[in-house]
C-alpha cells in the first residue's frame, strides 16, 4: 500500500515538473519574442527619424548646390548622383554590410544560451 503511494507521489512530482518545465520554455520564449520585437520597433523609430532628417539635410544641400551654380535643378541633380552612387555600393555590399549584421543581432537576441 505505502508503494502505492510513493508511486502516486512520484508521478505527481513528475507531472508538476514537466509543467514547470513548459511554463518556464514558454516564458523564457516570451521573453526572446518581445525582445527582438521592441528591438525592431525602436530600429524602425530610429530609422523614420533618420529619413527625415536625410530628407530635409539632402533638400538643404541640393538647394545650398543648386544656388551656388545659379541653376537649381543642377543641385538636384547633383544630389540624386550622389545617392544613386551609394545606392550602388550598398547593393554591392548589401550581404556584408546589411545581411549579416541583421541575422547576427537577430541570432543573439534569441540565443538560448545567453547569460542575463
Amino acid at each position: 500500500m505505502e508503494a502505492v503511494k510513493q508511486a502516486e507521489q512520484l508521478v505527481s512530482n513528475i507531472k508538476e515538473y514537466a509543467e514547470t518545465r513548459s511554463d518556464i520554455a514558454m516564458l523564457n520564449i516570451q521573453d526572446k519574442v518581445s525582445s527582438v520585437l521592441s528591438s525592431i520597433a525602436s530600429a524602425t523609430v530610429a530609422a523614420i527619424l533618420g529619413l527625415f532628417i536625410l530628407f530635409f539635410a539632402s533638400l538643404c544641400a541640393a538647394w545650398y548646390i543648386g544656388q551656388s551654380l545659379n541653376n537649381p535643378s543642377i543641385g538636384f541633380f547633383c544630389i540624386a548622383g550622389f545617392y544613386l552612387i551609394v545606392a550602388i555600393i550598398i547593393i554591392i555590399n548589401r550581404d556584408k554590410w546589411i545581411k549579416l549584421p541583421v541575422i547576427n543581432t537577430i541570432l543573439k537576441k534569441i540565443s538560448i544560451h545567453e547569460e542575463d
